[in-house]
């Protein structure tokens, strides 16, 4: 009787009723669908697809469910459903997608990456390794090992600009952050013109930019014979960064590393875990995918900054308040460094609110287990998008929301974070590199606005695209004059 009851009311109206269901959970509204490609059709029109999830959000509700293509899929809307799904319910939804691209980018596995594989003991192990180098305690000889790089590696970016003239910028800050991330993380450093390193991080840049495009194979997987040209592209160079690594990078150090030593480096821990064989097991092949992906990590970081310039060339008054931040605090006797960060919150609040107006997507979850959110019924399998850009973008929890203003980052001259801030995620997926771009950026960030101020370049447009971190390979150029 129950379901013959659900089933009438699913007739008066299934473009907007929830259906019940005997468990007692409602089953999420869902909009009209089309044959094959399901609801693919509603995320046209728009910047992102991340402003669609919020029209229909605004229309059906915080939890809609979606058919795209042959992938079932929940928009989840609203900080509280979002915190439900990412923290108080994050073990049910700690899976990842089983996007074709992803797994031709890892060799067939996703399970081979840090972000996209599902959760694992292995994953656990990867992610406590590296915690101490991402997150490296203040005070520490990590920290302050870091700060040093940080502040070498951009005196030397610094040294290459040539005031007042038009300044191809990315290529430069990749390098200066692929050294950073290098020398933290292995232990090496490389000339800014040599021929493989400038190669490799240009490889990383693609694939950077590869992942965060969005695909309709990615949920109509007849159409992948349509991008085979492209995945063959990604993977030769995928190969050609794994020749990098181990040939440049880990060298012999495998072969020649001693158990009975302390590691020295983010290597040396992988190794000493795959070659101790204690707790779960790590295939020394997997540990170099992960070693990649850190590596890689410097990718993100250096698209951010462009980014943070691309709306900062067209803020005058921001970069001054900058400026009068540094001068006040540091001066001209010495360099910008990350422990001022404490002294500095205008500077944090710039890059967050940079970070705010990107608005870059959460990685997708996927539901390993029956489950709800908000009272809906999720089912196993069932890809989860959640908006960040709802958070980021909403007048309901932001003043102003499409102005730049990281005064809304201050409290009594601190910095604060809103919580429905949450553009890392959170819960024990969430980036496991937030705080080095934290960190890289406001050092980078202050190193320049110290010495130069930044002008626009002749014919540029500085529209920053929204909705992910990457930018193009030829984008903003800029100018700088000195202070």
């Amino acid at each position: 009787m129950l379901a013959l009851v659900c089933y009438e009311i699913y007739k008066k109206n299934k473009d907007t009723k929830a259906l019940c269901v005997e468990d007692g959970l409602k089953e999420p509204p869902t909009p009209r669908k089309m044959p094959i490609i399901g609801h693919l059709h509603l995320l046209g029109g728009y910047e992102v697809p991340y402003q669609a999830f919020s029209f229909l959000g605004k229309k059906y509700g915080n939890v809609v469910k979606l058919q795209l293509g042959q992938v079932k899929c929940v928009v989840v809307n609203d900080q509280k459903n979002i915190r439900e799904a990412l923290v108080t319910k994050g073990h049910h939804f700690d899976s990842r997608p089983n996007f074709q691209r992803y797994k031709e980018l890892f060799s067939g596995n996703k399970e081979n990456s840090l972000a996209f594989c599902d959760w694992s003991e292995t994953q656990k192990t990867r992610r406590d390794l590296l915690k101490a180098y991402t997150f490296p305690r203040a005070f520490s000889n990590k920290f302050a090992s870091l700060e040093t790089l940080i502040s070498s590696s951009t005196r030397t970016l610094i040294s290459q600009i040539i005031p007042e003239k038009t300044v191809e910028l990315k290529p430069l800050i990749l390098r200066s952050c692929a050294n950073i991330f290098l020398n933290h993380f292995c232990s090496k450093n490389f000339e800014i013109d040599d021929e493989r390193f400038v190669r490799m991080v240009e490889d990383f840049d693609e694939i950077f930019y590869e992942v965060n495009q969005g695909y309709a194979a990615d949920f109509l997987p007849f159409l992948m014979p349509f991008l085979k040209k492209n995945l063959g592209r990604m993977n030769a160079l995928t190969h050609r960064i794994r020749s990098f690594v181990e040939d440049k990078v880990v060298e012999n150090r495998y072969e020649e590393f001693d158990l009975e030593t302390d590691p020295g480096d983010y290597i040396e821990s992988f190794i000493k875990y795959v070659k101790s064989g204690d707790g779960p097991e790590l295939p020394w092949d997997t540990a170099l995918f992960a070693l990649e992906d850190i590596i890689g990590g410097h990718s993100a970081v250096g698209n951010f900054l462009m980014k943070l310039f691309g709306f900062l060339v067209e803020l005058p008054d921001v970069q001054r308040k900058i400026q009068e931040e540094i001068d006040a605090v540091v001066g001209t006797a010495r360099d910008v460094t990350i422990a001022d960060r404490g002294s500095m919150p205008y500077v944090e609040g710039v890059i967050f609110e940079a970070i705010r107006l990107i608005a870059s997507p959460i990685v997708p979850r996927v539901a390993n287990q029956d489950s709800s959110i908000d009272g809906y019924k999720i089912e196993q399998g069932t890809v989860l998008f959640l908006n960040n850009y709802d958070l980021s973008m909403s007048d309901r929890l932001w003043d102003r929301p499409e102005e730049f203003l990281p005064e809304r980052f201050l409290k009594d001259n601190r910095l604060i974070k809103p919580d429905h801030f949450l553009p890392f995620g959170g819960g024990r997926r969430s980036c496991m590199g937030y705080k080095m771009v934290q960190l890289v950026s406001f050092g980078i960030l202050g190193g320049f606005l110290q010495k130069y101020t930044i002008l626009p370049a002749e014919n540029e447009s500085y529209k920053v695209p929204i909705g992910s971190l990457a930018l193009a390979k030829d984008t903003f150029k800029f100018r700088f004059v000195r202070r």
